[in-house]
């Protein structure tokens, strides 16, 4: 995580937590209707239903700000192994979505890469490294994907071989190849030396807590002892490591475990030793018999209960006398490679867009979408396949529609894609606003403003509901601004697919008129319309289905 990282106060998060309990009390009491802030209009019925909504924007100086690296990609090892992770593949794709991010290399196949550096670069990989193996032509490729999108990257390494044997959970559950801490120190070496500064981290396993029997005070031991291997390893270099990367439990019990024993250690500060405090969060799941639809993920109910995990997150961050960055350096729509009809849906371009400005709104420093880099759309494997690996996932942010143009790197953009580029539009360095929107309009209404550097005001607007569904209806947002303006253009993200929240066509996505090619391009700009603003008051109608990006400015 760069220095532009944001992190949040105890104050200003208890100010958030008290305004967040005073709506639900809102809420719960009865608000008036079009009776001051966070009021809730009443609904017409017919052609050209409407819900209204009244809300006011106020300057919160203790709220995050938008950094630019709000955003990343998690990609498993087992790409990067099979060297998917190549300048002319990803570069563009990465630059659509701006100049700052980051890529995490990890996940599930993590432990199942061999890594040839050192004296194991000319020694075959074993039978267990179903990931493939990393060498040194991967880094090349990675240097020149990072120089090229100007994006960074955190390094996973394998952890199960560097336990104890009776600490790992399920020793016979995707048995690992043997990677010693010499192996992994030789990697870390080879890729400081060609990274340099683009390496910004080395992340010790995935989901410590699903892999072994390790509590997180045990794990951050563990982390410390390699720690301590790389920096002897790679002298004179100031190697950071990122953990604990627990699993997506709303209770943050192992997360707590870790952040209660890196606040015992007076030995260190853990500034030198961590880049990033990470955890990981789906809230869907397609594990085992376990299914998402789409009304649950658009649920007030799937909003609330990652709001829940977002703060218990950054509650943590708390109890360090020196904060340390938190991050979601994992998550998507639904675990297990994501839910068909559902993860690969155009509810997933308003889910992402609104998930994204809800965890940068409560703190969190970078969420990465975990993603596929090189599939075919719909190429699936099951689990038990050898190549489940480097599979296609449901989630995946772009895809081939057939061998042919993924043979030619033409990977185009998904339906989560959109959502990504939606959320570039807000403007880096903005401070959010505090808004007043009520728990009683969620089921509808998703709503963010944020004060650009400039003075200006971006206000997105996402309206969750279905437009397939004849209960949808349009929201008419009423905003009172913190101050007077002139001019308002008004950008949407829509899908003129017939199928509504359920269309899988990304081909009928546009943000602003405008589209991603399949090279990874834009076909220009999003125009933006112009809005109507009355000094400090605006109202704009939101369709069902789709998001508006207001930006608010003082020009004439």
């Amino acid at each position: 995580m760069s220095d532009t990282s944001t992190t949040v106060t105890r104050r200003g998060r208890s100010r958030r937590g008290l305004r967040r309990s005073v709506l639900a009390t809102a809420a719960v009491a009865g608000i008036a209707l079009a009776a001051g802030t966070g009021a809730v209009g009443s609904t017409t019925t017919g052609a050209g239903a409407s819900t209204a909504f009244t809300l006011t924007a106020t300057k919160n100086d203790q709220n995050p700000r938008i950094t630019g690296d709000n955003q990343g990609f998690s990609v498993e090892s087992a790409d990067f192994a099979h060297g998917f992770l190549t300048k002319a593949l990803l570069s563009q794709r990465l630059k659509t979505l701006g100049r700052h991010g980051v890529v995490r290399l990890g996940g599930y196949s993590m432990d199942l890469v061999w890594p040839a550096f050192g004296r194991y670069s000319s020694t075959a990989a074993p039978p267990e490294a179903i990931g493939g193996t990393v060498d040194q032509a991967d880094l090349d490729g990675l240097k020149a994907l990072l120089d090229d999108s100007g994006w960074k990257v955190t390094l996973g390494v394998p952890l199960k071989k560097l336990l104890d044997p009776s600490q790992v959970k399920s020793p016979t559950k995707d048995p690992s190849p043997a990677v010693t801490i010499d192996q992994v120190v030789a990697e870390v070496k080879a890729a400081h030396d060609t990274l340099g500064d683009d390496l910004l981290s080395v992340e010790l396993g995935n989901e410590f807590d699903n892999v072994s029997t390790l509590t997180g005070a045990e794990y951050y031991t563990k982390l410390k002892e390699v720690a301590a291997e790389l920096r002897a390893g790679v002298p004179g270099v100031d190697l950071k490591l990122t953990g604990p990367s627990a699993n997506t439990s709303t209770a943050n019990t192992r997360l707590d475990q870790f952040v209660t024993a890196v606040a015992a250690d007076t030995s260190s500060d853990p500034r030198r030793l961590l880049s990033e405090i990470t955890s990981h969060w789906y809230p869907g799941s397609h594990c085992g018999s376990s299914n998402v639809s789409i009304p649950t993920l658009m649920s007030a109910s799937t909003w609330t209960k990652t709001q829940t995990k977002l703060d218990g997150v950054m509650a943590l961050q708390d109890r360090l006398s020196h904060p340390v960055p938190m991050v979601v350096n994992e998550s998507n729509s639904a675990s297990c490679s994501g839910q068909p009809g559902v993860s690969d849906s155009y509810a997933t371009s308003l889910w992402s867009l609104d998930y994204l400005l809800q965890a940068a709104k409560a703190g969190i420093g970078r969420v990465a979408l975990h993603t596929n880099t090189k599939a075919i759309c719909g190429d699936f494997k099951e689990r038990s396949s050898a190549d489940y690996p480097v599979s296609y996932r449901y989630y995946g942010a772009f895809c081939a529609k057939d061998q042919a143009e993924l043979d030619q790197d033409k990977v185009s953009p998904t339906p989560l894609y959109y959502g990504l580029w939606a959320f570039r539009q807000v403007p880096e360095g903005g401070r959010f606003l505090d808004l007043d929107l009520p728990t009683s309009a969620l089921p509808q209404l998703r709503a963010y403003a944020v004060e650009g550097p400039q003075g200006t005001v971006t206000a997105v607007l996402v309206n969750v509901q279905d437009p397939t569904s004849l209960t949808s209806t349009a929201d008419a947002v009423t905003l009172t601004l913190p101050s007077t303006f002139q001019k308002a253009e008004q950008v949407t993200l829509k899908s003129d697919a017939p199928g509504g929240l359920s269309s899988t066509d990304a081909s009928a996505i546009s943000l602003g008129g405008r589209q991603v090619l399949a090279n990874g391009a834009a076909d220009g700009v999003p125009t933006s319309v112009p809005a109507d603003v009355q000094q400090k008051s605006a109202t704009v109608t939101v369709p069902a289905g789709t998001a508006s990006i207001v930006t608010f400015s003082h020009d004439e």
